[in-house]
C-alpha cells in the first residue's frame, strides 16, 4: 500500500514538473483579446476597401464627416466598441498560406479599420472572408494570428453616406412656425395652430404634418442638377435655434426627391414615401367637410301614413 501511495505522489510530481517546463518555454497559450484599446480616447477613425476609403474625425463630443457634414455619432460609437469588446477567444489559423485565403494580409484584404488617439495608432485591422453570419476573419497589421470576430464588413463602408447623419435636416426642438412660401403661414397660438388667412385647420392633420418634419431623414448625399427639377418647393421653419429655410425639389423621371437646408453644405436625397408627404396644400390641412346624407325615398311620416291606409 505505501509502495502504491510513493508510486502515485512520484508521477504527480512528473506531471507538475512536466507542464511547468512546457509552460515556461511558451507551449501553453491561453486565449486573448482580439483587440485591446479604451474607446474613450479615440479621435479619429480610417476606413478602407482596395478602391477607397474614408476618414471620420471626433469634434467635441460628435463625429464629422471629411467636407464637415455631422456624421452618425451612435454608429461610430457602436463599431468603435465592437472592436475593442471582440472577445477573449483562440486564434482560428496562424500561417501565411492562411492568411491569404482569408483575406487578412496586406496585399489582399476586404476592409482595412485603423483606430487612431492623436496620432498614436490604437489598432490596425484587416477584415476578410466571413465564416459563418456576421463573423469575419480578422487580423491585427502587426501580428500573424487569425481571429474570427462578430463583425461584418457591412458595418465598415467607406462611402461618405454609408456614416452620414440621417436627422441632420431636422428642427432643433418643436416647430414654433412654419410658412410654405409663396402658399401660407403656420403660427401657434396657445398651443393651437393657427394661419394668416384665419382658415380653419384640422390640428391633428397640422400636428401629423409637423411631425413629419421633425423626423425629416435622409439616406444619402446627391448631385442631382438641382435646376433640372420638376417642382421646388420651399419652407421657412423657426425652432429652438430661429428660423432656416428648407427647400424640397422633386424630378418626376426617376421620382427623386432631395432636401437642401440653409444650415447644411450639401444636397441630401429623400425616400420617395417621404419627400411625396412633405409638399401640402392649405386646403390637405383643413377638416373633413361633413358628408350630407341624401333622404330617404320615404319619410318616417309617408310610411307611417302608408301603414294607416293598409289598417
Amino acid at each position: 500500500m505505501k509502495q502504491n501511495f510513493l508510486i502515485g505522489l512520484f508521477v504527480v510530481q512528473v506531471i507538475v514538473i512536466a507542464l511547468f517546463l512546457v509552460a515556461k518555454s511558451g507551449g501553453v497559450r491561453t486565449p486573448e483579446a482580439f483587440l485591446e484599446f479604451d474607446v474613450t480616447t479615440v479621435d479619429r477613425f480610417v476606413i478602407a476597401s482596395k478602391d477607397e476609403s474614408i476618414e471620420l474625425t471626433k469634434e467635441g463630443e460628435n463625429w464629422v464627416l471629411p467636407d464637415g457634414n455631422p456624421a452618425d455619432k451612435n454608429k461610430v460609437d457602436s463599431v468603435i466598441g465592437k472592436l475593442a469588446d471582440s472577445g477573449i477567444d483562440w486564434p482560428v489559423a496562424t500561417s501565411q498560406s492562411a492568411a491569404r485565403r482569408f483575406e487578412v494580409t496586406q496585399a489582399s484584404y476586404q476592409k482595412q479599420i485603423s483606430v487612431y488617439s492623436d496620432q498614436e495608432l490604437l489598432a490596425d485591422v484587416y477584415l476578410g472572408t466571413s465564416p459563418s453570419f456576421r463573423r469575419v476573419h480578422a487580423r491585427e497589421a502587426k501580428k500573424g494570428d487569425i481571429y474570427s470576430i462578430e463583425f461584418s464588413n457591412y458595418e465598415a463602408g467607406t462611402s461618405p453616406s454609408a456614416w452620414l447623419d440621417k436627422s441632420l435636416l431636422q428642427p432643433m426642438g418643436p416647430i414654433k412656425s412654419f410658412e410654405r412660401i409663396g402658399a401660407y403661414k403656420l403660427m401657434q397660438e396657445d398651443g393651437k395652430w393657427t394661419t394668416e388667412s384665419d382658415a380653419e385647420l384640422d390640428e391633428s392633420k397640422v400636428r401629423s404634418y409637423m411631425d413629419r418634419f421633425e423626423s425629416l431623414s435622409v439616406f444619402e448625399f446627391t448631385d442631382n442638377v438641382l435646376a433640372d427639377a420638376t417642382t421646388t418647393t420651399q419652407f421657412a421653419i423657426e425652432d429652438d435655434e430661429g428660423f432656416f429655410l428648407l427647400t424640397i425639389y422633386h424630378f418626376d423621371v426617376a421620382d427623386d426627391w432631395v432636401a437642401v437646408s440653409d444650415r447644411r453644405r450639401s444636397q441630401y436625397g429623400v425616400a420617395s414615401y417621404i419627400g411625396s408627404q412633405l409638399v401640402k396644400g392649405l386646403k390637405d390641412l383643413a377638416p373633413d367637410e361633413a358628408i350630407e346624407l341624401e333622404p330617404d325615398a320615404e319619410s318616417d311620416d309617408d310610411i307611417e301614413e302608408i301603414l294607416i291606409e293598409a289598417d
